[in-house]
C-alpha cells in the first residue's frame, strides 16, 4: 500500500541523513546576500525617477517632496545627467560652497546623443522635479541643383 507523504517537499530534498533541505534554501540564500549587500552600500541613497520620451524631447521626472529648490543640484556632462540633492547649510554658519558639499541622493542617467545640451532646462513646482532635454533638430537632406558647364 502506498503511504502518503507528509509534505509537499520533492523527493530529492530529502539528504541521505534523512534531514528534510528546503527546496528555496538557494533562492533564501542568494536574497540574504542581496539584501546585505544592498544595505551595508556606502554612499548616497538613490530616489526614482521616470523617464519618457516624445517626440520633441525626452522627460525625466523625479519626485522629491520635502526638498528645497536650493538644495537640488544638475549637472550634465559627458553624456550623463546626475540629479543629486545636498544636504541643507547649518543656520546661521556662513553659507558653504554648495559645489563641495557631498550629495544625500543621487542619480545619474545615461542622456540620448540627439540631445540640444544647450537647451536643457528644469523645473522644481509642489516637490517634482521635471528635467527636460530637448532633441537636436535632424539633419534635413538638401537637395543640390546640376548645372551645365
Amino acid at each position: 500500500m502506498n503511504q502518503l507523504r507528509s509534505s509537499l517537499l520533492p523527493a530529492w530534498s530529502i539528504a541521505r541523513s534523512g534531514t528534510r533541505l528546503s527546496p528555496w534554501s538557494g533562492l533564501e540564500a542568494e536574497m540574504d546576500r542581496l539584501f546585505t549587500a544592498a544595505l551595508a552600500a556606502e554612499g548616497p541613497a538613490t530616489f526614482p525617477v521616470d523617464v519618457y520620451a516624445d517626440a520633441a524631447a525626452t522627460h525625466v521626472r523625479a519626485a522629491l517632496p520635502g526638498c528645497r529648490r536650493e538644495d537640488l543640484r544638475i549637472e550634465l556632462a559627458d553624456g550623463q545627467l546626475t540629479l543629486s540633492v545636498v544636504p541643507p547649510a547649518p543656520a546661521g554658519d556662513a553659507k558653504p560652497d554648495p559645489t563641495l558639499a557631498e550629495p544625500i541622493a543621487l542619480r545619474t542617467l545615461a542622456v540620448p546623443e540627439d540631445t540640444a545640451e544647450d537647451q536643457v532646462a528644469a523645473t522644481y513646482v509642489d516637490g517634482i522635479l521635471t528635467v527636460t532635454l530637448p532633441r537636436r533638430p535632424a539633419a534635413q537632406p538638401r537637395r543640390i541643383q546640376i548645372n551645365a558647364a
